[in-house]
């Protein structure tokens, strides 16, 4: 059995394709997080890389009205996501940051020492993207290369199940229980995502 997904979905973004970008700079000038600014800030103090670079690097808007001015249809779009995710969702609760390192022709200005963030961007087929953003069809390629993976697990897991628990997988190191374990794992972070339904 040589298939194999990380358990963390931001690994899953390769071959990325530069060359689809449209330059138009949205995705810099409106960039969430899950997390509150003071999280952020916490998170940031305990060493959590990601969030040293929301904290250092991306300046806040003072509200989500200021955002929208910046970038209504991306903002729009990202609240919408946000809210089918969360329908009790508290609109002033949301934080928006943008670089302050993008230039007027949407380039960046740092683009040679660009944190790892911006680097790995888009994480994964399930980012949120701009309206009209080069990137939708490598978007949906990449969410059907993920769930083609996952549907594979899943079959190794029902192959699994057929035999005892204590059966040993040699190429595995595991027991038949132990692998369905492992299994589950590694598709526990793409529910989030619908992956009970593939």
């Amino acid at each position: 059995m040589d298939i194999e997904i990380s358990n963390d979905e931001t690994t899953y973004s390769y071959d990325f394709p530069q060359h689809l970008c449209h330059m138009c700079g949205k995705c810099c000038k409106a960039i969430t997080t899950p997390y509150s600014y003071e999280e952020l800030f916490n998170l940031a103090k305990e060493g959590q890389e990601e969030a040293k670079v929301f904290v250092e690097v991306f300046k806040r808007y003072d509200s989500v009205e200021d955002a929208k001015k910046a970038v209504p249809d991306h903002v729009e779009n990202i609240l919408k996501q946000l809210k089918k995710n969360n329908p009790n969702l508290d609109e002033s609760k949301v934080t928006f940051y943008y670089c302050p390192y993008l230039q007027e022709d949407n380039k960046c200005s740092i683009h040679a020492t660009r944190p790892d963030c911006c680097r790995r961007a888009p994480r994964n087929g399930w980012s949120l993207f701009p309206p009209g953003c080069g990137f939708k069809g490598w978007q949906f390629q990449q969410k059907e290369k993920v769930k083609a993976t996952v549907r594979k697990l899943k079959e190794y897991q029902l192959e699994l199940e057929l035999l005892p628990p204590d059966t040993f997988i040699k190429t595995r190191n595991m027991t038949a229980v132990e692998l369905v374990e492992y299994i589950d794992d590694r598709i526990k972070p793409w529910e989030k995502y619908g992956a009970k339904y593939w």
